[in-house]
């Protein structure tokens, strides 16, 4: 039994793409047009994805994941100038992992179907190194550049999350996009919302990543900093995260 429990956490790796590139991309030139050909074909203004569509043309997506694989800021800092330019690879790094980890799993219903297994276990290749979903929201993206608006940008595949853009992070408007996707999160109703019951209700990320919110002076503090209009005085409760998966109808993998 004990063997069996240790197996059970061993690292599962994704399946290795089988597309090639030929050279690695130029100082500030990476590739992310790739996934955003993916993301404008197969997200709808919803947010909501076309996941039959991205595995029956994968293309692209394996493309793009081969470039992450070939190069990251790590490996490469040279290719990587600005601040901006590291931070966009993480992101789209973290929203092409994750649209992978739910078409290499035929019928998902939402991630938490096996969270462990989703966000911890599986391996991604980033920079020749292998990566989590968690290890590269907690460890690289939260860790290394200290914004919360990233929370309103990596994208999980699940209703609780941000709406996916049908776009990518572009490094030269990345903060413009970092907080219009804030602003649109802390207006959101399903994310924030005054209540018949005096409370303010925002959304579990608020609860999960309390201390990113700590400098605003919290999250009622931080959703008015960003555009929303919730009282001050008000007691704070948390919206249980949808877990459900942000496929178009009829679209699940």
């Amino acid at each position: 039994m004990l063997l069996s429990f240790f197996l059970s956490f061993a690292c599962h790796a994704a399946p290795a793409s089988t597309a090639k590139i030929d050279a690695l991309p130029a100082a500030g030139a990476f590739p992310h047009e790739i996934l955003g050909r993916v993301l404008a074909k197969h997200v709808n203004a919803e947010g909501k994805v076309d996941y039959k569509g991205i595995a029956a043309e994968r293309v692209d997506l394996d493309l793009y994941v081969a470039y992450l694989a070939a190069t990251s800021p790590d490996k490469h800092p040279d290719l990587f100038p600005t601040r901006d330019d590291q931070l966009a690879y993480y992101i789209n790094a973290y929203n092409a992992f994750a649209i992978s980890g739910v078409i290499n799993r035929p019928g998902l219903k939402g991630v938490n179907d096996n969270i462990v297994d989703f966000f911890y276990l599986t391996k991604y290749k980033m920079g020749g190194k292998k990566i989590s979903l968690y290890d590269l929201e907690n460890k690289v993206v939260r860790k290394r550049f200290n914004d919360a608006r990233v929370h309103f940008a990596l994208n999980c595949q699940s209703g609780g999350c941000p709406r996916l853009p049908a776009e990518i992070f572009d490094p030269k408007a990345l903060d413009a996009q970092l907080e219009a996707m804030t602003k649109e999160f802390v207006n959101n109703p399903a994310k924030v919302e005054q209540r018949d019951d005096g409370k303010v209700h925002v959304s579990q990320i608020f609860e999960w990543y309390a201390d990113d919110f700590k400098a605003a002076g919290g999250p009622v503090a931080y959703i008015n900093a960003h555009g929303g209009n919730v009282p001050a005085d008000k007691e704070v409760a948390i919206i249980p995260y949808d877990w459900t998966l942000i496929a178009q109808d009829g679209r699940a993998p």
